[in-house]
């Protein structure tokens, strides 16, 4: 198999680095299999990639995930990459949560991608290979104010791409993560800037090709995790020796902004 003659399952395909994801997969001539719930915008996406499938699912739901599998082989054959990239988030001080949304965010960007995994997991060890990319964030790595749930459910996705990574690399599976700092173009970011007033400094952001770029790198040469922009490993190791630094830091951030909204009431 070469490495532009894959089967790739890309979640979240209908915008952002889902749907830039599914764009660098199908330049390279391999073929896509988009999922999403918003069906019109799949629909759309899978006229510009001639070698598509587009499947409309909520994988929240575990039949909807085996259902997706199911149609992949069926059409394909097989599964070589799954990029598990659905998610979202909702920005908010802890005592704003909303209890709906608090199920909903952790349901998508942590539950999801165990499901989906769990359902095209068979597919893989059958053939004795396959390359599977959880998208967490840098909030899988440090906890920031605001992003409490979101850190929550990114913590988790970490761990179960360590976890998984040590179960299937005996059965040839590769297990990688990715770790993006803020990134234009998606909805997380327009949410953070409503609900904190916050954003991330312009050097510091990405945008969705990159990370794009990145994904499909990590399909063709599996490593355990990438972080981007690189910079941020640096505060990935002051966090676990210096985290009194980086609590320093969110204290402030947190009365700037907290400051900030008041003066605007």
């Amino acid at each position: 198999m070469s490495v532009t003659d894959r089967v790739v399952i890309v979640t979240g395909a209908s915008s952002g680095i889902g749907e830039a994801t599914a764009r660098a997969f199908g330049a390279r001539g391999d073929r896509v299999v988009l999922v999403a719930r918003r069906e019109e915008r799949l629909r759309q996406l899978a006229a510009s990639l001639p070698q598509s499938l587009p499947i409309p699912a909520d994988l929240t739901h575990a039949d909807e995930a085996v259902r997706v599998v199911e149609a992949a082989v069926a059409r394909y054959g097989q599964v070589d990459v799954l990029v598990n990239n659905a998610g979202m988030g909702r920005y908010n001080w802890v005592d704003a949560l909303q209890p709906d949304d608090v199920h909903a965010e952790v349901a998508l960007n942590l539950i999801a991608p165990i499901l989906l995994t769990r359902a095209v997991a068979p597919v893989m060890l059958r053939r004795g290979r396959g390359v599977i990319i959880n998208v967490a964030s840098i909030a899988g790595l440090i906890g920031v104010p605001t992003t409490s749930v979101y850190n929550a459910t990114k913590f988790g996705l970490r761990g179960l791409t360590e976890a998984l990574r040590r179960e299937l690399q005996p059965q040839g599976i590769a297990v990688c993560g990715i770790y993006p700092a803020t990134v234009e173009g998606t909805e997380f970011r327009r949410d953070r800037r409503a609900n904190t007033g916050y954003l991330m400094p312009r050097w510091l952001r990405l945008s969705t090709a990159q990370v794009a770029q990145a994904i499909a790198a990590l399909a063709d040469r599996p490593r355990p995790f990438v972080v981007l922009p690189r910079i941020f490993r640096v505060a990935m190791i002051l966090n676990t020796v210096a985290p009194g630094l980086i609590d320093r830091l969110a204290a402030r951030f947190v009365r700037r902004v907290r400051t900030s909204q008041q003066q605007s009431t």
